[in-house]
């Protein structure tokens, strides 16, 4: 089951952080957004890191992953309600689309 996650996370929510910190900074703060962003990324990375073998000993093995499960399903509800698809729209269209003052959903249309 491990591995699935891994192989899972490899090719869906692993790159969407990535893609989507490129994607949805304007131009003009793009690399300090982008920096904040990384930097919120890590730490989030740490702390699981940090907690994991504390959990396991505290709350158990599987108490452990399904706390992990639970926290993967409420990453999955915040994409589908927040994170806009931004297939076939340039960058320039999405910068323009933030700009204007247009929810986070609707830059991508």
């Amino acid at each position: 089951m491990l591995l699935t996650f891994i192989v899972g996370f490899a090719m869906s929510a692993g790159p969407l952080i990535w893609t989507l910190c490129s994607e949805v900074q304007p131009l003009k703060g793009r690399d300090f957004g982008i920096g904040c962003s990384t930097f919120t990324n890590w730490i989030a990375n740490m702390i699981v890191g940090v907690t994991f073998l504390s959990l396991l000993n505290g709350i158990g093995n599987a108490a452990t992953f399904w706390l992990y499960a639970g926290l993967n399903l409420v990453f999955l509800v915040i994409t589908f309600w927040l994170i806009p698809e931004t297939k076939n729209v340039t960058l320039e269209q999405i910068e323009r689309n933030l700009m204007s003052g247009k929810p986070l959903r609707e830059i991508g249309q």
